[in-house]
């Protein structure tokens, strides 16, 4: 695991105050009656049994990033490219609003992975906070959750259609 680097840079930056501060944009997502493989992007499903999500880096099968195990009641979304994941209701509960399931605006510390705070390495892997192994490459971003200690990664390509720079930096 690349946790400990992860964890040096992260102390690193939150000491030179230079972690940057990200907006994740608002989007729609239109409910699924279906397995979650079948989701298309913008759409959610609600689980019916005890599942174990898969979430791929891409769906041209380069393979998984990250899964997470679920119960009856959580939910799987399809993000913008394709991706499906999965997030415990407490958590949709504190990020989405429920109406038309649309996230909230939610301000994000986080950091671009670069071969500088990875150690040359082009590839990660870390920890995320889901308590699942999470596959990461330079370019990806690792984005803290609010309490600014737990935190997980991004693939590039999403995070650039879901997150843009907070004009507060």
């Amino acid at each position: 695991m690349d946790n400990k680097s992860i964890k040096k840079a992260l102390k690193s930056l939150k000491k030179d105050k230079k972690l940057q501060t990200f907006v994740r944009n608002t989007n729609k997502y239109k409910y699924m009656n279906c397995d979650y493989k079948k989701l298309k992007p913008y759409t959610y499903t609600i689980l019916l049994k005890d599942t174990k999500v898969i979430t791929k880096r891409n769906q041209k099968g380069k393979g998984k990033e990250t899964f997470i195990n679920l119960k009856r009641g959580d939910y799987v979304i399809c993000g913008p490219k394709n991706e499906k994941y999965g997030l415990p209701l407490e958590k949709i509960l504190y990020t989405y609003d429920l109406n038309h399931i649309e996230n909230k605006k939610i301000i994000r510390k986080g950091f671009k992975l670069t071969k500088k705070n990875t150690n040359n390495k082009k590839k990660v892997s870390i920890i995320a906070s889901w308590g699942s192994e999470q596959n990461l490459e330079v370019g990806d971003y690792i984005m803290l959750e609010l309490d600014n200690n737990k935190y997980y990664g991004i693939d590039e390509k999403a995070f650039k259609k879901t997150y843009k720079l907070s004009k507060k930096n």
